[in-house]
């Protein structure tokens, strides 16, 4: 007997699909012009996921936002105090791992805006049919390697020859420091690339497990006939579905404060040299 149910893959939230083409190359090989440059502007789901968060983030700014004074006179108490703690706990935690008070003032925006705006892609794809941003390695790429890579860049150039003093530990002998060298520039190196693929794992493994459960749902025996066994199941399944559905929420907080956390290691050791010696 055939199903009527449709199944997908678990995978397939995460692919990325073209939604309005716009490649440049291909219109020009259809036009017969061929000078045009091979340049993508095609717009994919992506793309329109990303401009409903800003778009909501926006208005819900603007509409609780004073035109007079900046202030967010329409926002509760309680939300606003809540608002507070997440800038005392980003502040506490750069403040914990990166031990220079100047640096600390220059890249909080930085790691301000980073956590922010990971915890909002984390949490809109919480919701149904919305993609999960934070699961592309583009897009975290995208966002945070500028931020790392710039803050990199930055310290090279104006410490020059002295930023290297950073892999070389106090105390330690010139012969084992040559060996651990290149060691510490690797894990140097790998680690923004670790925090990345962490933020992609966790919240695909948690999207890919809810998928499972869902399309369980549809493969029992008996749910097209409604019979009460296929329903007992049916609400055994969903008593696991909320909690998981909790613990995907808390997932999506958590994981921001670990990318926090890591991305402030990486600060840590490239401000590192600055109190080392």
């Amino acid at each position: 007997m055939n199903s009527p149910f449709i199944y997908f893959s678990p995978f397939e939230q995460f692919i990325i699909t073209p939604v309005i083409p716009a490649n440049l190359f291909i219109l020009g090989q259809q036009l017969n012009i061929m000078s045009l440059p091979a340049i993508d502007f095609t717009i994919s789901n992506v793309t329109v996921i990303f401009f409903i968060i800003f778009s909501v983030a926006t208005l819900v700014i603007k509409v609780i936002k004073s035109p007079i004074n900046g202030t967010f006179y329409a926002m509760p108490t309680s939300l606003e105090s809540h608002f507070h703690l997440g800038y005392l706990a980003i502040q506490a935690t750069l403040q914990k791992h990166v031990h220079v008070k100047y640096y600390q003032q220059v890249v909080f925006p930085i790691t301000f805006a980073l956590a922010i705006f990971l915890l909002l892609l984390n949490l809109a794809g919480n919701f149904p049919i919305f993609m999960s941003l934070t699961s592309q390695f583009a897009v975290i790429s995208a966002f945070s390697l500028p931020s790392i890579f710039g803050i990199f860049f930055w310290l090279a150039y104006d410490r020059e020859l002295t930023f290297f003093r950073s892999f070389h530990a106090p105390g330690m002998s010139r012969t084992l420091g040559v060996a651990l060298f290149p060691i510490e520039l690797l894990t140097y190196v790998m680690r923004p690339v670790s925090i990345i693929c962490r933020l992609c794992a966790n919240i695909m493994s948690g999207h890919v497990i809810m998928k499972v459960i869902l399309q369980s749902l549809f493969s029992l025996p008996g749910v097209k006939a409604f019979s009460f066994v296929a329903s007992f199941w049916v609400g055994v399944i969903l008593s696991f579905l909320f909690p998981l559905l909790l613990l995907e929420l808390a997932v999506s907080v958590i994981q921001v404060y670990v990318f926090l956390v890591m991305f402030c290691m990486f600060l840590a050791d490239t401000f590192g040299h600055h109190y080392r010696h």
